[in-house]
């Protein structure tokens, strides 16, 4: 036995597999709880449904909305339960990945991180519609400006509908993590586009079309611009 010769691996060891989503333990009862939370959600979704798929057609079904004052708040409460199973979809589907996010390789944080994104794009954006509508309250009624300010909650809760029933498609049919990725994008913009064409329509009409142009540059485009800008620049 040669004591004086070091012998090195000539192979490098097996990477471990990288850990699929569904392995971690936390996850599995996260998609649970979305689900048991959806079929409490549903007989509220479908009598505001109506309410809801007007104002895919017309500027005017916002402004109905809010002003029922129980009906605008249910609205916002369904809309509110919605964004946890759109977090986890998100999360499941890496739709919102930037390279910041690689250094948080814990579940919990991961979704955390979603969590603090999602509302600081809320945040600003109310911070943008105070500012903004504010500057504006003799020129736009009460109604049309709640109106201008929460008729992104009406489209919120359409796209989460047709984004869940995408989601069980793509499992019945079993599609690629990548096909749902850029047909969820697809839809949220979508979505968010025909919100932004809604509000333009109720500031225009009591503001001219250049100011209408400038207050949506504001109101929406600078926020959804940054969070864009996060997921392509870091």
């Amino acid at each position: 036995m040669d004591f004086g010769t070091l012998h090195l691996p000539t192979e490098a060891p097996a990477a471990s597999p990288a850990l699929d989503w569904w392995d971690v333990p936390v996850h599995p009862w996260l998609v649970l709880g979305c689900a048991v939370l959806i079929l409490f959600l549903l007989p509220g979704l479908y009598r505001l449904l109506p309410s809801v798929l007007s104002c895919l057609s017309r500027s005017r079904g916002n402004l109905e909305i809010e002003h029922s004052v129980s009906l605008s708040r249910t609205r916002n409460f369904y809309s509110r339960m919605l964004v946890i199973p759109y977090i986890v979809t998100l999360d499941r589907f890496l739709v919102y990945n930037p390279d910041f996010l690689a250094g948080w390789d814990r579940p919990w944080l991961l979704l955390l991180e979603l969590y603090l994104v999602f509302f600081g794009y809320l945040l600003l954006r109310l911070i943008l519609h105070t500012i903004i509508l504010g500057s504006a309250k003799k020129r736009l009624p009460g109604e049309k400006r709640l109106a201008v300010q929460r008729g992104l909650h009406n489209y919120f809760i359409c796209f989460m509908l047709v984004m869940l029933f995408t989601l069980c498609i793509h499992y019945v049919i079993k599609a690629d993590d990548q096909v749902f990725r850029n047909v969820f994008l697809a839809e949220l913009a979508l979505f968010w586009l025909i919100s932004v064409i809604r509000e333009g329509q109720i500031l225009r009409s009591e503001c001219g079309g250049l100011t209408t142009i400038l207050y949506l540059c504001g109101l929406e485009f600078l926020p959804a611009g940054a969070v864009v800008a996060s997921a392509v620049v870091f």
